[in-house]
């Protein structure tokens, strides 16, 4: 729905945005003590954070079976759907247009590389493109290096031998996919400069990655790796997602961190337990504060009234992720407690219907989304907006067969 797009976001751009920053600050001290590859790897917390967001508020469900009224075999759901503020819509589809556009210039400038690189013609390794466009590896499932025309003539054969070792590298880490998934941060977070920030200096450590480890299997050759960084002319005007040579990254930064001794394989071992670490306590973190919110919302008394047909008594189960069972209203067998967001379930010969608590635009209202499956197949999707104290019901059948679930939702301090 709609109105459940706003928190959702805010919640998810709150927690990535922390993650964001967090990383922004340790980037640097993790590429100096752990190495290159260690700070690019913990941008793997960000996607993590982001997961721990979206996933549901902890809750041990509970189940109490009750003997009631069997209820009817036929359903219709008769419940007039309510609409979704316009609030909500209007920032659906803002959100959505931004999304779309971010998408389009991200294919728009993937596809501009591929227009300026022209047609490739396959020399050994690379493929040679008929204009400037290159070096660089291209592609997502059948991955290929692509170098401009003048490359022979640009670089030495040793030079060469390097660009294609790093763009070899990029292929073997599968950097494209994580191009991929940095653009989909971009798309869904288009409104969150924090986010296009961080891309910048992941892809930024993506290539001080790549570096790192060509030098490390050909630690002689700095100097002319220096020399090929410095040889490269081509203007990038969009990142996309290929791994470009010259990527939008600050040449000197890249050329003086070639001047940094490695470090050795105890640090790299430690800089990714360190990463590891981070990341489960980033993971971790996100969850607990994931779950404060539903600790935090209004507590409500649910009362449930069964009116069925005249059938055999049969075992109805309700489910209910509420913290305990109302036991102060004696009159209905059905009491529950629940906070809002959390939901309940009232079962029976293969019939659920699922509903779920949450509070509405004013201080007396209340939301019921409703799903109703028959054998796991969802049936109908009742939604109702309620005042505190009435009653809310959702009738299925008719005449004899006759079966409501009546629901009258009450604040519970």
């Amino acid at each position: 729905m709609a109105s459940e797009l706003a928190p959702l976001l805010l919640r998810v751009t709150l927690c990535t945005g922390a993650a964001i920053v967090l990383l922004l600050l340790l980037r640097q001290p993790l590429r100096r003590w752990c190495g290159a590859s260690s700070a690019y790897l913990a941008w793997l917390i960000v996607p993590m954070v982001a997961i721990a967001a979206l996933l549901p508020g902890r809750s041990a469900p509970q189940v109490l079976t009750l003997q009631l009224p069997h209820p009817v075999q036929a359903l219709a759901a008769q419940a007039t759907p309510a609409a979704s503020p316009a609030a909500a819509d209007v920032l659906l589809a803002v959100w959505a247009a931004g999304a779309l556009a971010w998408a389009w210039w991200c294919v728009h400038a993937h596809r501009a590389f591929l227009r300026r690189a022209g047609r490739l013609a396959p020399h050994g390794a690379v493929y040679v493109s008929a204009a400037g466009a290159g070096p660089a590896s291209v592609g997502l499932l059948r991955p290929k290096i692509v170098v401009p025309h003048d490359f022979a003539q640009r670089y030495t054969p040793d030079e060469q031998a390097l660009v294609i070792a790093h763009e070899q590298t990029h292929i073997k880490r599968r950097d494209a996919i994580a191009n991929l998934v940095a653009a989909c941060f971009q798309c869904a977070f288009w409104f969150n400069p924090l986010v296009h920030l961080g891309v910048r200096r992941m892809r930024q450590d993506q290539e001080l990655a790549c570096d790192a480890a060509v030098m490390a299997r050909h630690p002689q050759q700095r100097g002319v790796y220096a020399e090929a960084l410095l040889k490269c002319h081509t203007r990038v005007g969009g990142a996309g997602l290929h791994c470009h040579w010259q990527s939008p990254h600050p040449t000197k930064e890249r050329i003086m961190n070639l001047q940094h001794a490695l470090p050795g394989s105890l640090r790299r071992v430690l800089g990714r337990c360190a990463v590891v670490l981070l990341a489960a306590g980033a993971f971790g973190a996100t969850l607990g504060v994931r779950a404060e919110p539903a600790a935090s919302a209004p507590m409500y008394s649910v009362a449930l009234s069964l009116d069925g047909g005249v059938q055999e008594p049969e075992s109805i189960r309700l489910h209910f992720n509420a913290m305990e069972r109302d036991e102060s209203d004696t009159a209905s067998p059905l009491h529950i407690l629940a906070r809002s967001g959390e939901s309940f379930s009232v079962a029976s010969d293969g019939w659920r219907i699922d509903m779920t608590l949450r509070q509405g635009d004013a201080a007396d209202q209340v939301w019921l989304a409703g799903k109703l499956y028959k054998d796991k197949t969802l049936v109908s999707t009742p939604t109702l907006l309620t005042r505190l104290g009435e009653q809310a019901t959702v009738r299925v059948g008719d005449g004899d067969a006759l079966f409501s679930l009546a629901m009258k939702v009450t604040t519970k301090p």
